[in-house]
């Protein structure tokens, strides 16, 4: 695992953390290209997301994963993720072994949470969110100094929460010319190939036949990406929740936020790869994989991304949605 040096810390926060007060933003990648699959998808009334933990609660456990790298206790990191636990990091989607055998050569002396929040799924499941720095060494050598982005799914299972994915970013200004919002990083350069005079987002002329509602969260994420390549952002946006967050190496977004950062984006080039399901309670899967586009403005070794589905009442909905900058 390359930069285990940064990212290790935040692994440990996989371990730890979980629930977090609900915002509004996910970019995921499944949509349906049509208005009528996505308003199939949107139709289906879901029942009200429960109560769920509290934030403090869950802020304790994510700490306490932080507490246990701090002191080497890897037996007690271990003790706080589940045994299906899930790290996804720039290079790559490891298991519960790799991640704690990764983290052997890390020293971690120092660390600061901040902009904590957490969204609720159910009352079994929910992500914190926030933003950590730290002092800390890998392998003899410093780690980098800039803040990540870190999120922590935490299910209660048995009667305890455990940690059962995480998943950090580096932080990253925009580029030159680019404001910040929802996949900024790959906004506006890419629209050079679109022709003069034309909209490299317009929407596509709606298909006359219906589509199926999608089956499994892994078609969900599809159609997402479908809807975006078609610049159909209301088909997008009927994908994500209310209080849907994500993020991206220039910040974290909620739903509008998201909503707006996708229309500066030409999607026409993009390709997926590498899915991976992880069943995360009854009701929710996290759907991770690879993202590249041959335009400008993208990471030349792609993004590895993931997304926090929840199917309730028939009604697939994203929670989450984060990005990080795959290593080449």
């Amino acid at each position: 695992m390359k930069r285990l040096t940064a990212l290790a810390a935040l692994l440990l926060a996989a371990a730890a953390a979980g629930c977090t007060t609900t915002t509004d933003n996910t970019n995921t990648g499944a949509g349906n290209a049509n208005n009528t699959n996505s308003t199939a998808n949107a139709n289906a009334a879901p029942s009200a997301t429960p109560a769920g933990p509290a934030q403090a609660d869950i802020e304790a456990k994510e700490r306490q994963v932080w507490d246990a790298m701090k002191s080497k206790n890897w037996g007690g990191f271990a003790a706080l993720a589940a045994d299906d636990f899930v790290w996804v990091t720039s290079d790559g989607v490891h298991n519960k072994s790799e991640t704690v055998e990764g983290l052997k050569k890390y020293d971690l002396t120092e660390y600061n949470f901040s902009d904590t929040r957490l969204v609720k799924v159910d009352e079994d499941l929910a992500a914190l969110v926030y933003t950590s720095t730290e002092k800390s060494t890998y392998d003899g050598k410093p780690t980098g100094d800039k803040p990540l982005y870190n999120a922590t799914a935490w299910a209660k299972r048995g009667g305890n929460w455990v940690a059962v994915y995480h998943q950090d970013t580096m932080s990253a200004p925009p580029p030159a010319g680019q404001g910040a919002g929802a996949n900024s990083n790959t906004a506006a350069a890419s629209n050079a190939n679109a022709a003069p005079g034309t909209n490299a987002n317009a929407a596509a002329p709606a298909t006359p036949s219906p589509a199926a509602a999608p089956a499994t969260a892994t078609d969900a994420e599809r159609a997402v990406w479908d809807a975006l390549k078609a610049g159909n952002f209301t088909a997008f946006e009927n994908f994500l929740a209310p209080g849907a967050l994500e993020i991206e190496p220039e910040g974290v977004f909620n739903r509008s936020q998201s909503v707006e950062g996708v229309k500066q984006v030409n999607f026409a080039r993009v390709t997926l790869s590498e899915f991976k399901e992880t069943k995360l309670d009854a009701d929710s899967t996290l759907v991770s994989y690879l993202v590249k586009s041959l335009d400008k403005g993208w990471p030349p070794a792609g993004m590895r991304h993931s997304t926090l589905w929840n199917n309730r009442g028939g009604k697939w909905q994203a929670y989450f949605h984060q990005g990080t900058t795959q290593e080449k």
